[in-house]
Parts: C-alpha cells; structure tokens; sequence
C-alpha cells in the first residue's frame, strides 16, 4: 500500500508540481488536492491521507490555522508547510501548532528529502 499524500495550496501550479515530484516515487501517491484551508480540512477527514502537505498564504484561512484545525481532527498525521514565506518565526508558530516542517517552495527536492526522513524515522505506517 502506498503512502497517500494531501497537498493544500492555493496555486493549481504549485499542486501539479508537487504531485509530480511526490508520484515520482513509486511508493508514494496524491490522493488529495484542496485550494483553500476548509476544503483541505474536510478532505482530511474522508480521505485519511498519511502525510499533509500545506501551503502557508491562502484565501480565507491561513495555513497556521488550517494545520490547528486538521491536528485537533488527526493529530497523528504529520503535516508539512511547503511556502514562499518560510523563516525562522514561522517555523516557530508552525512547530505550535502541530507542523513538523516548513520548507521553502524555491526547494521542493528538499522537501521530498524530509518525507522520506520521516518517514523512515517516524515509522509512519500507511492508512489501509
């Protein structure tokens, strides 16, 4: 069974982009996509993804909010901020409300770099 991502961005770009790069490994699909906070929150509770990827800057609910929202729905899942805006205070809010990382959009191999450490370290076990 793959490991099933949900990418959270406003940007449909920034989302082919990312499943691209993600689908790239064999083992990994997409099996969400949500363009705003609320979709994404939903799309977590129906799909039960393994991993979040979320953007920071989107309409009507930022990407801080959205990662309160969905750690209080499953806390377990490890969520991700792939943004423009990365910067050490926005790791810190990020980190307080449950995100595990936050990544610069102008690196997304390093990105994959961190999905594949945790998930290795972490042990995460794929959704059935």
């Amino acid at each position: 069974m793959p490991f099933r991502f949900l990418i959270v961005d406003d940007s449909e770009l920034v989302r082919q982009g990312l499943r691209m790069v993600l689908q790239a490994n064999p083992s990994w699909e997409v099996c969400g996509e949500a363009a705003d906070g609320s979709s994404g929150v939903e799309m977590l509770k129906s799909l039960r993804p393994d991993v979040v990827i979320l953007d920071f800057q989107m309409p009507g609910m930022n990407g801080l909010e959205t990662a309160r929202r969905m750690t209080a729905v499953a806390p377990k899942v490890p969520i991700l901020m792939f943004t423009q805006h990365a910067s050490s205070e926005l790791e810190q809010h990020a980190r307080e409300v449950g995100i595990r990382s936050v990544v610069s959009k102008t690196n997304a191999f390093r990105m994959v770099g961190i999905i594949q450490t945790l998930l290795e370290e972490k042990q995460i076990n794929p959704v059935n």
